[in-house]
């Protein structure tokens, strides 16, 4: 069962507007969970949209409240355009406008089209973070403007109720009515031909309209047919206990707005009606339908023996005292859904030619096909006099039962949205790596496993696409391998003020021109997400940004340190985190933990599964794997000023990293500590409060047994990891210990504390302690530096078990998860 979203700017409620697409709606939800995004005017009857709502699974109707969603794009400028700006000739303003809100070049009605849209921006939002959909439908091709608002969820599906530029460059001219240009003619072909191109499935009402197609444009999208469905057993002969009009009734329906109907209405009023009137003075022309033009009930308003009947609530018992139908059309696109209304009530069919184009109607046998006003009256009084018409009329009915009922053309509508599933399902994935936190220096070791990450993936994936959202001075020393498919977009104050501007000027244009401003900042909010172009959210730092919980997701969970040490966070950060954690926890699809240690504490936690959660180490620093030649390494320490033996202790100051009981287990060895041995650090240097810092002060050694170096290079840091003695690490809360892991690949010797994830990450290439036992680290210090044959052990399982953090393998763990959550989202 796939989630079909289906997006529209005619809501198709039945009975009423748009049948054929609520019936395949309606076909759809039998078997998989649809959902609709569409305007819900006032005047809509009441029933109709009942009747559409109860089979589906959710729907998202302006003007009705949106669930109300975390934006992405929320500045706002406030204030006035310069007065040479509002002063410039409309023409020119219009053409700035159209090119920032992006219609420029599309039909005259794209603004509106995009108009609708930010009337239903927060509605689509809501749809978008209710859930994953495996397949977006885009009913006509007038509403391509939506597509670049569109985030790259689903396989997305065009419905072509018709081929319009193929029809509007074959329209007469329509009484009350302007005609269309041939420059807007063109600039609708162009608008299919983008929908043909960007689409992935596009679907036409007949084999006639996709022929049509392709001799017109190139298709790069696949391409099919799905015939309009009527439902017949709501179109049936009128019941036994009808009471049948006994005027002899010509009928003819349809929306009366739509050019191609109103120019068939006047041609019969002045050129076929009056033919008629004179053999059958008795008859009467019915016209039935939506929103008649003025111009068409002026028309009828001046004829004899005509009646006009507007926005009726069930046509039927039209069509039971109808004695012919009748379609006179000259031209139109798509396929006449009123033929088969008829059809399947068992009215006589009197139409033109162009009228049944791909119905598949066979003049005499399911309809008459008459083209000249004179052969159009004729046949219609032929029936009138009550022509047999049994034969007709029952080899009509049994044609739309097998080509046109909901059985017979729903499904091939349901296999151009699985077409579309299935095309987004062999479609490379696209990866987004939300790094907005990332400030340079500020996140210790997430920052450079990050690096790693992407780098690795670039190296190993040349099929699927990435992107990195983060500020523009995070991205900009990377270096990405040769041919790797990435994109980086930057979340700094800059460009969104950029971004808020664009909207500001647009908003501001359009009120200057009288037309509704559509950038809002929930359309802004979809701009972004269409820009940022993605089908996964891998989130590495251990929660989701809210504006982008309603996507799918991989979360990567480092720890859970604020729930084992909340005395270390403010309760403000607590708070957060809490929050924010939880929350992403059970929002995505697929947990990587950096440990099994953490694996085990999020499953104890949060209660999340161990199924959905896999242990993937994360990638220590390349430059871990080059060893310095020995001359460059003592030059580089000798620079620093370290000499003769020492541990290194490299960790930024914060409260869990527990440097201050490290410092009181070196006082307390110090009589026993070889005179050669010091303790080196790095990291973000030590507040003037914090304990740490104290103990060295109050320690009468300590100022020649430890030395704080604070940051350092990438390339001075190699050569303290490849120098030391060993590495000592006595934190007290690890979800991983990225130096513990880089002193093993250099093959040093490991003292680190027995907690959390560090004895499984060090495993037997370390000596282990209790991280508050000062007494313990001080023995096990010692145990180390005065035995040469545990060092040399150390040493030996330090390079037996460096195989363990290699790049590909754990880049190959990782990419099987993405893989894994892509094929379920799209049905394996």
């Amino acid at each position: 069962m796939s989630r079909v979203l289906a997006l529209t700017t005619d809501l198709p409620y039945f009975p009423g507007r748009n049948g054929h697409d609520h019936f395949n709606l309606r076909h759809l939800a039998t078997h998989h969970e649809v959902g609709i995004v569409a305007p819900c005017y006032d005047w809509f009857p009441k029933p109709g949209v009942e009747n559409l709502e109860k089979f589906l699974s959710a729907s998202f109707l302006w003007p009705r409240p949106a669930s109300p969603v975390t934006l992405i794009a929320n500045e706002d400028i406030a204030g006035e355009l310069p007065r040479f700006v509002q002063r410039l000739p409309a023409t020119l303003r219009r053409r700035v406008l159209d090119r920032l809100v992006g219609v420029d070049g599309r039909p005259d009605d794209a603004y509106e089209k995009l108009a609708i849209l930010a009337n239903c921006a927060p509605q689509l939002l809501a749809a978008l973070a209710s859930g994953h959909w495996d397949a977006l439908i885009l009913v006509q091709t007038n509403i391509e403007p939506w597509l670049d608002r569109l985030p790259a969820m689903g396989g997305k599906l065009v419905y072509f109720h018709d081929v319009r530029s193929d029809y509007l460059g074959r329209a007469v001219p329509v009484a009350g009515m302007a005609p269309i240009s041939i420059g807007q003619v063109a600039a609708i072909r162009k608008q299919e031909e983008r929908v043909t191109q960007r689409a992935d499935v596009v679907g036409f009402v007949s084999e006639l309209d996709l022929q049509r197609a392709r001799r017109m444009f190139p298709m790069d999208a696949v391409a099919g047919v799905a015939p309009i469905p009527v439902d017949t057993a709501y179109y049936h002969p009128p019941p036994p206990d009808f009471q049948r009009d006994p005027r002899p009734i010509v009928l003819f329906t349809g929306h009366l707005s739509h050019p191609p109907n109103v120019d068939a209405a006047l041609h019969f009023l002045d050129e076929i009606w009056p033919r008629i009137r004179a053999r059958a003075p008795d008859a009467v022309f019915q016209t039935v339908g939506m929103v008649p033009a003025k111009s068409l009930q002026d028309r009828m308003a001046d004829t004899a023996g005509v009646e006009l009947h507007a926005n009726v609530p069930d046509i039927r018992p039209y069509f039971w005292n109808a004695s012919a139908y009748v379609v006179p059309m000259r031209y139109g696109g798509g396929v006449r859904q009123k033929l088969f209304e008829a059809w399947s009530m068992r009215v006589p069919v009197v139409c033109t030619t162009m009228a049944a184009e791909g119905t598949g109607a066979v003049s005499g046998k399911h309809c008459w096909l008459e083209d000249t006003p004179e052969a159009f009256a004729d046949r219609v009084v032929s029936v009138l006099q009550r022509s047999d018409a049994t034969p007709l009329v029952d080899a009509a009915k049994v044609h739309v039962e097998a080509h046109n009922s909901i059985a017979s053309a729903a499904p091939q509508f349901e296999a151009l949205v699985q077409r579309a599933v299935a095309i987004k399902k062999q479609a490379p994935v696209k990866v987004l790596y939300d790094l907005r936190w990332m400030e340079i220096g500020k996140a210790g070791g997430i920052e450079q496993a990050t690096y790693e990450l992407i780098s690795s993936i670039g190296r190993l994936d040349r099929r699927n696409e990435y992107r990195v959202y983060a500020p523009r001075s995070t991205c900009s020393e990377w270096e990405v391998p040769r041919g790797f498919n990435i994109r980086f977009a930057y979340s700094d104050m800059g460009e969104r003020g950029a971004e808020a501007l664009s909207a500001y000027c647009a908003n501001q244009l359009a009120e200057g021109l009288g037309r509704r401003p559509v950038m809002t900042p929930v359309m802004t909010t979809l701009s972004k997400y269409h820009h940022l172009d993605f089908d996964l959210v891998h989130a590495v730092a251990g929660y989701i940004h809210p504006d982008l919980l309603g996507f799918p997701s991989v979360l990567t969970i480092n720890d859970l340190q604020h729930l084992h040490y909340p005395q270390f966070f403010t309760p403000t950060e607590l708070e957060e985190r809490e929050r924010l954690y939880r929350a992403s926890a059970n929002s995505a699809r697929h947990i990587i933990c950096i440990s099994e240690y953490t694996r085990q504490d999020v499953h104890r936690q949060y209660g999340i599964p161990l199924e959905k959660m896999s242990t993937v180490w994360i990638i220590p620093s390349r430059s871990a794997w080059v060893a310095l030649p020995e001359r460059s390494r003592r030059d580089l320490l000798a620079s620093l000023g370290v000499t003769g033996r020492y541990l290194l202790f490299p960790a930024h100051c914060w409260p869990h990293k527990n440097h201050a009981k490290l410092i009181e287990a070196m006082e307390l060895i110090e009589a026993e500590l070889p005179a050669d041995v010091t303790l080196v650090m790095t990291g973000r240097p030590f507040p003037a409060g914090h304990p740490a810092a104290a103990r060295i002060r109050d320690w009468k050694q300590g100022a020649r047994r430890v030395r704080h170096l604070g940051f350092r290079s990438p390339r001075e840091m190699q050569a303290l990891i490849q120098g030391c003695t060993a590495l000592v690490f006595p934190s007290l809360f690890e979800g991983y210990g990225m130096p513990v892991a880089e002193a093993i690949i250099a093959g040093r010797p490991v003292i680190c504390s027995n907690v959390t994830s560090l004895p499984e990450i060090a495993g037997d290439a370390a000596i282990t302690f209790d991280p508050n036992d000062a007494a313990d680290i001080g023995r096990r210090i010692l145990e180390l530096v005065s035995r040469p044959d545990r060092e040399r052990a150390l040493t030996d399982a330090a390079l037996r078990r460096r195989s363990r953090f290699s790049a590909r393998r754990i880049t190959v763990e990782t990419l099987s998860i993405y893989q894994r959550v892509y094929n379920e989202l799209y049905g394996d």
